[in-house]
């Protein structure tokens, strides 16, 4: 018996039987079964399920459970094709490298069909610190004191001894170091299959010319991915963070002096300093220790008033001037305090605005490689996405977009879907608003959006690109059109537009 395996893309997880298309059941596996048989009899619809996550571990992990799961079907020598839509592709991909590492050429696959799949490329992070999880650096660096500090402690009556004295000693230290990173290397090399070229090649040699590529060429998510590479936005101004900053210069002399109130030696060396300028006697106005808070505060006034008038005019004691020579020398202390606050103002803006700038430079970059990340869903240690393109990293060539008579088909369901929804949207925001929890506001989306109005969720809906589909498995050894395809108008269109995309294909190779 024939099989289709298909696999769903992202945020499509779900049971083994229902509605969706690569469900037992769906509208989509039924109409597949209709216009498809095997060689001995009726195909029937595998669905291979994942989680759904926008996850590069995520996908990974489903293509080793899928790498299993059809290194079983093969065992049975029944032929087989595997369809996955959206990083179901990818998912695939995955899988075929995983055998690729087992050396399974999976015979009994007849064909492996990616549909709107953006395959998302990486590349290794340069060093392998980089690569490292935090448990692993830690181990590192660690590892890497031990050495520095071995061998600084060689300089310790270093004069006298020989060369060869050192050379054990470093090779000592550096031992766990060394150990550690061979380790860490031999496993990384028994664990990737994305960077490992004579693996490459044989999924490149065994793979590649079952695989075909169905994509339309306003795909949303296909197009959206390829342009994150170029996304450059400045996320954090140069003074984003400068009027936060710039508190510091309003509290600082507010902090200052509640720390000064509150710190007996320097109470003590306040008063030391200024009972002599101003003719009192400590013990008048202040006790020793600076335990009182009210005379503290009484002192520090003072000085605040006093201190910086005597600094422009030394020598001068309060006690012998008279009293409006007293009351220049108070309002000249209060001007240059002010002064003195005027600018530490600008000091601090100066120097906030200067790091607001370096935090900028150093934010935008990051923020940005995360926004990507997240858009790629990369979230794996060792790998590093930096594109997405319509085939995967280990091939060099992929198929071009969908005919016009398919993809025309698609475009004009997906607007129509859309004009449908316009009128929709006049209470979602009101609803949305009033949606008090995550899940209500899933159900407010779910309420409004069919999700036809997007071509990339739009593919099995439409029947032309489901009679291109069954087209293109019939084609395959083991399988075979049903006589009410073959003898259908359809056939014939599908097999125009079959044509159309591999011989384009096969002309720019």
């Amino acid at each position: 018996m024939a099989t289709i395996v298909t696999v769903h893309g992202t945020f499509a997880s779900g049971p083994l039987e229902g509605s969706k298309w690569w469900q037992r059941g769906s509208p989509c596996a039924a109409y597949l079964e209709h216009l498809v048989e095997g060689s001995d009899g009726p195909v029937k619809v595998e669905p291979h399920i994942w989680n759904g996550f926008n996850s590069e571990a995520a996908r990974r992990a489903a293509g080793e459970q899928l790498a299993a799961r059809l290194a079983t079907l093969d065992a049975t020598g029944e032929p087989y094709v595997v369809v996955g839509h959206s990083h179901g592709g990818s998912v695939v991909s995955a899988a075929l490298l995983r055998a690729a590492k087992k050396r399974n050429a999976l015979a009994a696959m007849r064909a492996w069909i990616t549909v709107g799949t953006p395959f998302i490329k990486t590349e290794r992070q340069r060093f392998l610190f980089q690569r490292l999880h935090i448990f692993g650096k830690a181990i590192y660096l660690t590892l890497l004191t031990f050495l520095v500090l071995g061998t600084l402690a060689m300089g310790y009556q270093a004069e006298g001894r020989p060369v060869v004295d050192w050379i054990k000693a470093v090779f000592i230290f550096a031992l766990p170091l060394l150990l550690f990173y061979l380790t860490l290397r031999i496993q990384e090399m028994r664990r990737s299959v994305r960077f490992n070229k004579p693996l490459l090649r044989f999924a490149g040699e065994n793979f590649a010319n079952r695989w075909l590529s169905l994509w339309h060429a306003k795909d949303e998510a296909v197009q959206s991915l390829k342009a994150v590479k170029r996304l450059d936005v400045q996320i954090f101004s140069r003074d984003f963070a400068a009027s936060t900053l710039n508190l510091l210069a309003v509290v600082i002399i507010p902090v200052l002096c509640l720390w000064t109130l509150t710190s007996e030696p320097a109470m003590d060396a306040i008063a030391g300093y200024l009972f002599p300028i101003i003719g009192a006697e400590g013990d008048d106005i202040y006790s020793a220790g600076g335990k009182n808070l009210f005379e503290n505060a009484t002192v520090l006034l003072i000085a605040l008033l006093v201190v910086p008038a005597t600094v422009l005019v030394p020598g001068f004691v309060f006690d012998g001037p008279s009293e409006l020579a007293q009351i220049g020398m108070l309002i000249l202390g209060l001007a240059v305090l002010i002064a003195t606050a005027v600018c530490l103002t600008w000091m601090f803006n100066f120097l906030a605005r200067l790091v607001s700038h370096g935090l900028s430079l150093v934010l935008n970059p990051m923020t940005l490689s995360q926004l990507k990340a997240v858009a790629y869903g990369c979230d794996v240690q060792e790998d590093l996405a930096v594109d997405a393109s319509e085939w995967p990293i280990w091939l060099t060539r992929g198929y071009p977009p969908l005919p016009p008579q398919v993809a025309d088909n698609l475009e004009q369901a997906s607007d129509q879907a859309i004009g449908h929804a316009i009128p929709k949207f006049r209470n979602i925001v009101e609803n949305l608003t009033a949606a008090e929890t995550p899940e209500a506001t899933s159900d407010v989306l779910a309420d409004y959006l069919t999700w036809q109005e997007l071509i990339h969720t739009t593919y099995f809906e439409d029947e032309r690109f489901v009679q291109l589909l069954a087209y293109a498995i019939c084609q395959c050894k083991g399988f075979r059109p049903t006589t009410a395809f073959e003898g259908a108008p359809a056939y014939a269109e599908s097999a125009e537009a079959f044509t159309a995309i591999v011989s384009a294909a096969y002309a720019e190779k």
